[in-house]
């Protein structure tokens, strides 16, 4: 049978393509008004073959061309500011484990409740988890080699098993390519930092009609050179909020140092810099960090300004993406594909510092130390005059050793062969997959402890000395490498087709079968195991984890009148480390008229606990954080506190459970005009987390007993109880894994796209998407109740985007905006606002909405074959609103999460078609 290349395309999605709810027909009238026979497709949202899109479940779809029209080079940026994201994994991050990753956050419910597949099959983890958190990277599979993106927006777990829980992302590959494309682009930013250079290239040969094969392979080149955040404006670049309206956020931890004690006769905190030097500007009162009465000075340190933080980090990307089909007979074909992708992603935090202090490595400076104050020393005993606990403390800034950095390496190879056809009026699909995705995460210019420590206790590392510590650098300073490899085997089956015919209609149905195995393999560096690392935490051995899991599903779609149809759909999972579950799914879609379609499903879900998630492994870092109890209005040293944390697995853990409803009209008068209106809601049970840190803080009594939360302080001292303290320093912070408690969003989706003919003017297609977020609610304990979280730092009520395309002959132009709407600056409402308690009331008000512009233009009219394209994004160069933290002592003054810190970023391409 002769298809149309777009109708062969769509007929060769994967076995778990899903259904998309817009109205509009796979082929045009005049299509088929030329064919003498209609193909059936298999579309998103379902797995029975049909004739047009639409189905019960709400779908958004971004084709190869809207990709494009905004010069993105990654997913990451193709899928980060749709409507239905909320942040999500950070591929910037400079204080995580996983640079250069990103995942998405549907609903706002986690990164680890969307599951994300590859021509509608499942993809392996990203192989080093963020704390306990497991996700698909994004950057693994190459953009070039994309060739539609569909976005199921309800729960679907009867159709796809765990993980889709807040909804599902599928990237739909180019099926066949014939002929050869290259394009190059060459981006920056308006800072003159964040260069980037882009190849691709794509050959394909082999007519599936005439020659019965096709191969074809897309090769993808991406190059990022950093882009730093002191090089961004006024607040984005700098720790001292004070012209802006807060509090002086620069560290104590400065180079050379500050030491300070507590004086015997006042009892009063007496402070003082190490050396001499400090720059005027950094040269400040001691009080605003330690209190009322504090005597001296202290010299301040900008994380942002005087360190190398990357706002983007370095990135070198190869992706190859081939798919070789080969039509056997005119019912039966073979395919095969193979991805891999190689990221290699480098980021800067801050220097390394020191903490010289009881209870830390690197105990109070000692007496002996050639930098101890003179005057603390009795000329005739030869002890300490320093009053409270005896103690000359020290925070400081270690910048003359190399910075700290990571370095991960991401493999990521997708292995897939196949046999698909038809036998009467069936369809049939089966395939073997193997994926993998392996991180080597490298730590360059770590510390070894011992030798470090050693030269602080005798005076042989003297602060700010750099030529004298010359030689100890050399043999201190090591790198270190932690070896991450998840991996996925996995063969499936399917048959669809219909059973009978029914006055409304056929009735089809849909039936498969799925057995994986999943893996995990965790290798930490013997330097981390044996905790030889300066202030990094000791790390457990590595470990190896596998599950086995079956699966069987089977979907029906029901006429009952001709303008009424039902799908039921059911999946039954079993998996060897849990248990089993079945989850079924139901939906209905009713053409009131042919303008007006009436759509809903209920869903019930679950996600087990990932090979992460049920182990054993307490993961440790160091953490930054605002300690309540000793920060007031009298005491300030736990203002700025940083203290080792534990996040610990659990392999007690129940899987989580969920409800999701959806109700929707997609409505199309014209035929410039479809709009859809859907309500969501998904309500998930036994919800797998930790406790939220500042909550846990703020009421430590609330958590008391609670095994998942625990806080260890040194005693209380006189002199701290005296100047104003309530608790003694964090020395240790636990928080385990848990079924915390229930959380439950609901929301609206609208979604309008039109196209106007402007005869000689060329034609335009405006669109708008605007999801609003009604509800948030979720529980901080499970016997607390369930507090609302929509409009709270980090939960905007309204997210949108919005477009303009015009094209006409040779020229193309888009202006596309991201909105982000307001939301507040307190991130509990059942809590007082920090910034009140802090002294800073004007900060209480609401964080303002934040609207980028992205425009994009092309023209195909000057060598034949041959199109040349601009993009720049943050046309106006909007900064984000100012929204520093109340709890965080190492911030941007922004939400970088849901907000461009970047800037305007200027990209020229350049593509050619070989015919």
């Amino acid at each position: 049978m002769k298809l149309s290349r777009l109708a062969f395309a769509l007929s060769s999605i994967g076995l778990f393509s899903i259904a998309t709810g817009v109205l509009a027909q796979v082929t045009t009238p005049e299509d088929e008004k030329k064919s003498e026979k209609i193909q059936k497709v298999e579309v998103t949202g379902s797995k029975i073959k049909r004739i047009n899109y639409e189905t019960a479940s709400p779908v958004q779809v971004i084709g190869r061309d809207e990709i494009a029209r905004g010069g993105a080079t990654s997913l990451t940026e193709v899928l980060k500011t749709i409507s239905s994201n909320l942040g999500g994994v950070d591929e910037n991050r400079t204080n995580g484990f996983t640079a250069g990753a990103s995942g998405l956050n549907l609903r706002g419910i986690g990164s680890q409740a969307t599951l994300v597949l590859i021509n509608g099959r499942r993809l392996a983890a990203y192989a080093q988890p963020e704390y306990q958190t497991t996700f698909v990277d994004l950057n693994s599979v190459p953009v070039g080699a994309v060739d539609r993106i569909e976005i199921l927006k309800d729960g679907a777990s009867a159709i796809y098993g765990s993980e889709a829980m807040a909804g599902v992302v599928n990237i739909i590959l180019r099926d066949s390519f014939v002929g050869a494309e290259i394009s190059g682009s060459y981006a920056q930013s308006q800072k003159n930092d964040g260069e980037q250079i882009r190849t691709s290239l794509s050959y394909g040969f082999g007519s599936l009609v005439e020659d019965h094969f096709n191969v074809y392979a897309t090769l993808d080149i991406r190059q990022r050179k950093p882009m730093f955040i002191s090089k961004r404006d006024s607040y984005l670049s700098t720790e001292d909020l004070r012209p802006y309206g807060y509090k002086d956020n620069r560290s104590l931890y400065t180079f050379p140092g500050n030491i300070y004690w507590t004086d015997k006769a006042t009892g009063k905190f007496v402070s003082q810099t190490l050396d001499k030097n400090c720059a005027p500007q950094n040269l400040v009162p001691a009080e605003p960090f330690f209190g009322a009465g504090t005597v001296g000075n202290v010299c301040v340190f900008d994380d942002l300004k005087d360190a190398s933080v990357n706002s983007g980090g370095k990135t070198d990307r190869v992706g190859l993406t081939s798919r070789g089909t080969w039509q056997i007979n005119a019912d039966t074909s073979a395919f095969a594909e193979i991805m891999y992708n190689q990221n290699k992603a480098t980021v800067t935090g801050v220097p390394h510092w020191l903490a010289g202090q009881t209870g830390q490595p690197t105990g109070p400076l000692p007496i002996t130390h050639p930098q101890y104050p003179k005057e603390l020393i009795d000329p005739v005993t030869g002890k300490t005059l320093a009053g409270g606990n005896g103690t000359v403390r020290v925070r400081a800034s270690l910048k003359d050793f190399p910075g700290q950095g990571l370095e991960n390496t991401t493999d990521f190879g997708r292995y897939l062969a196949g046999l698909k056809g038809t036998y009467s009026n069936w369809d049939w699909e089966s395939a073997l997959m193997f994926n993998t995705s392996k991180v080597e995460s490298k730590a360059t210019a770590g510390i070894l402890s011992k030798p470090f420590i050693e030269a602080y206790n005798n005076g042989t590392f003297l602060f700010g000395s750099s030529a004298q510590n010359a030689e100890l650098y050399k043999k201190i300073v090591t790198g270190s490498s932690d070896n991450f490899k998840s991996g996925m085997y996995m063969w499936d089956a399917k048959v669809s087709g219909e059973v009978m015919q029914l006055p409304a209609g056929p009735m089809s149905v849909a039936i498969g079968a799925e057995v994986r195995r999943e893996t995990l393999e965790v290798n930490p560096s013997q330097l981390s195991i044996d905790g030889e690392l300066y202030h990094r935490a000791q790390a457990q051995p590595g470990y190896k984890r596998g599950r086995n899991i079956a699966s069987t599903y089977a979907e029906l779609s029901v006429p009952i009148f001709k303008t009424l149809e039902g799908q039921i759909a059911a999946r039954y999972d079993r998996y060897s480390d849990y248990g089993n579950s079945t989850t079924p799914k139901v939906g209905i879609k009713w053409n009131a008229d042919p303008t007006l379609l009436v759509r809903g499903t209920y869903a019930t879900g679950f996600r087990a606990p990932t090979l992460v998630e049920n182990s054993s492994q307490i993961l440790k870092a160091f953490l930054s954080y605002r300690d309540p109890e000793r920060c007031n209005d009298k005491f300030k040293n736990g203002c700025q506190w940083s203290s080792a944390y534990e996040s610990g697995s659990n392999p007690n853990l129940k899987p989580e459970t969920a409800d999701s409803f959806t109700m929707g009209v997609v409505w199309e008068p014209t035929s410039w005009l479809n709009a859809s209106l859907d309500f969501w809601q998904i309500k998930r049970k036994d919800e797998i987390s930790t406790f939220d840190l500042t909550t846990v803080l703020a009421n430590p009594g609330r958590y008391a007993g609670n095994s998942a939360v625990v806080i260890t302080r040194d005693a209380l001292s006189a002199a701290d109880k005296t100047a104003g303290a309530t608790a003694g320093e964090i020395t240790n912070l636990r928080l385990l894994l848990t079924n915390v408690a229930t959380t439950q969003v609901r929301g609206v989706d609208l979604d309008i796209n039109t196209k106007f003919n402007l005869g000689e003017y060329g034609r335009i297609s405006p669109n708008l998407k605007v999801t609003y977020n009604h509800s948030y609610k979720s529980a901080p304990s499970p016997e607390a109740e369930a507090i609302e979280y929509a409009g709270s730092r980090n939960q905007p009520r309204v997210t949108a985007t919005a477009g303009i395309g015009w094209e006409k002959a040779a020229w193309r132009a888009s202006l596309d905006a991201v909105h982000v709407g307001h939301m507040s600056s307190n991130g509990d409402f059942t809590q007082p606002c920090v910034f009140e308690t802090q002294g800073y009331a004007n900060l209480c008000k609401d964080i303002p909405s934040f609207t980028t512009f992205n425009l994009g233009g092309s023209y195909t009219g000057l060598v034949k074959d041959l199109k040349l394209s601009f993009a720049i994004r943050n046309v106006f160069d909007r900064m984000p609103p100012f929204a520093p933290s109340a709890t965080s002592t190492q911030a941007v003054a922004a939400l970088t999460g849901l907000h461009d810190v970047i800037g305007r970023y200027f990209q020229i391409t350049v593509d050619y078609k070989f015919k």
